[in-house]
């Protein structure tokens, strides 16, 4: 992706550093994980960072989710690198390029860390809020995995034009789990999120498919749109932050939005998790040429019908 003049113009949205503020114990203290804090959704996210949120479509939050949960899930992501599951893709590998980039989904649902995190330490509850939606159904989570020397970028995109879902409360949260540089982190087109846009998609890996996700018949909708171009023209302004470990990117899933590769002299890894949230509005849509093929192929069938509430087995709400 070529570089382009990023504008951080508004400021970040602040949370109380140390852990005061967010005492009430998730139930991961059952599980062998030690005692972590719940988020004190209310400290992490006031009523004009929801604002904000509503109009620009992306924000930064910061030192949201705790060190201990952090640890967690950075032991969890090694882990994870070691024996992924069944919907990983390598995508440097397959483009044949230099690096890691690692992406796998469904973490939840094999690892302790990941399981608690999305069920009991708040950030379902975080992204409700943030809605302004009654519940938060957590659609999946994805760990993603830049080792220094991948050359392989994020390419510009919407996860909407991927998701077989439909409706506007839906938004992921993207947490830090590395120090990283706006340069090298996701950017983001302001107010991209009320286009409406259903663009066609293709694989990170670089083809139209891999041997997980397959996007058949989704090649009638419109390109991506020439996002570097309309930087450079003026038309389209960049948001993009500096982030350290425990901060937060909260989005809307119609954000467009993409990275760089992470260059061989970085300092630093790039390892993200994020959980995605679908509120009360969002019903199932089998439209073609989304992940819902790959999904079902591997086993996470939600089996729901067109026009159903998200809310399954698959989806649960944890707001």
């Amino acid at each position: 992706m070529p570089t382009v003049q990023t504008v951080d113009r508004r400021p970040c949205i602040p949370a109380p550093r140390g852990h005061s503020a967010r005492r009430r114990l998730s139930a991961s203290a059952r599980t062998g994980l030690g005692v972590l804090p719940r988020i004190d959704v209310k400290a992490a996210i006031d009523d004009d960072a929801v604002a904000q949120f509503s109009a620009d479509g992306a924000i930064v939050l910061r030192n949201v989710v705790s060190e201990p949960w952090v640890e967690a899930l950075r032991a969890m992501a090694e882990r994870n690198l070691v024996d992924p599951g069944p919907l990983c893709d390598e995508h440097a590998s397959a483009q044949g390029t230099g690096g890691r980039f690692h992406d796998d989904q469904f973490l939840w649902r094999r690892h302790g860390a990941a399981h608690e995190y999305v069920l009991h330490s708040g950030i379902g509850a975080l992204a409700a809020r943030a809605m302004g939606s009654r519940t938060a159904h957590i659609l999946y989570d994805q760990l993603f995995v830049k080792e220094p020397g991948t050359a392989a970028p994020t390419p510009w995109h919407n996860d909407t034009s991927y998701w077989h879902i439909k409706g506007e409360q839906v938004c992921s949260v993207w947490l830090a789990l590395d120090e990283v540089p706006r340069e090298r982190g996701l950017s983001y087109v302001a107010g991209s999120h009320r286009w409406q846009l259903l663009h066609r998609v293709t694989n990170f890996s670089g083809g139209a498919h891999s041997d997980r996700n397959v996007y058949d018949d989704a090649d009638t909708l419109p390109p991506v749109p020439d996002v570097d171009a309309g930087v450079a023209s003026g038309e389209y302004e960049l948001l993009s932050w500096d982030m350290l470990p425990g901060d937060v990117l909260l989005f809307y899933s119609a954000m467009l939005h993409g990275a760089p590769g992470v260059p061989p002299d970085s300092p630093h890894r790039r390892r993200g998790y994020a959980t995605r949230w679908c509120g009360d509005d969002i019903v199932f849509d089998d439209r073609p040429g989304t992940m819902h093929t790959g999904w079902k192929a591997k086993g996470f069938d939600c089996a729901l019908l067109p026009g159903d509430p998200i809310a399954c087995a698959l989806h649960p709400n944890v707001a």
